[in-house]
């Protein structure tokens, strides 16, 4: 039986190498970019899956480590890795221009006011926008240094060559894993 996990790899490793198909179709290149989004979060999943051997899905996606490491061809220890990376590479690629920082900062501190009303309805105006500036700065820089370093890994990430090695790469260890696991 071949691990499911081939086919992700293989898919994703296509979906990244979507730089190149934006030179023959610019629609091409965008459907590639929506498809890996969503074959990035299934990498996530397996990745967790396979790491932390949760057996969500029991050994029906991908080997599990030990499998992995006793294998024949011995670059099978890097598919973990490997698959972080490819996930991150697609997860990344469509969401590196959302303000994710600015949004969820303005959804805390109109949480803090409400519930600060909530809980104590006498208080004014002027205290509950104080609480909504002093919750929604104090979110926003603390995530937006997360936000730039995730802005920066998806741009070394989304750059070309890296993303085609990545999408090479990914498709070798599919085709490895389908001949290792037949």
């Amino acid at each position: 039986m071949v691990y499911p996990v081939a086919y992700i790899l293989i898919a994703g490793g296509i979906c990244a190498c979507a730089p190149l198909f934006k030179r023959v179709a610019s629609a091409l290149g965008r459907l590639l970019s929506v498809a890996g989004f969503f074959v990035g979060i299934g990498m996530f999943v397996v990745a967790a899956d396979t790491a932390l051997e949760i057996g969500l899905f029991g050994r029906l996606l991908s080997p599990s480590i030990s499998e992995l490491t006793a294998s024949a061809y011995p670059y099978l220890r890097y598919l973990l890795p490997l698959m972080i990376v490819l996930g991150l590479t697609l997860f990344s690629r469509p969401l590196r221009n959302i303000r994710w920082a600015s949004l969820t900062s303005l959804g805390i501190g109109l949480l803090a006011a409400y519930l600060l009303n909530v809980t104590f309805p006498g208080l004014g105006t002027i205290i509950l926008g104080a609480v909504f500036l002093i919750a929604t700065l104090a979110v926003y820089m603390l995530l937006r240094f997360v936000e730039d370093i995730f802005d920066f890994v998806g741009t070394v990430l989304a750059f070309p060559p890296v993303s085609l090695a990545v999408g090479i790469a990914a498709v070798y260890f599919g085709i490895l894993i389908a001949i290792a696991f037949p």
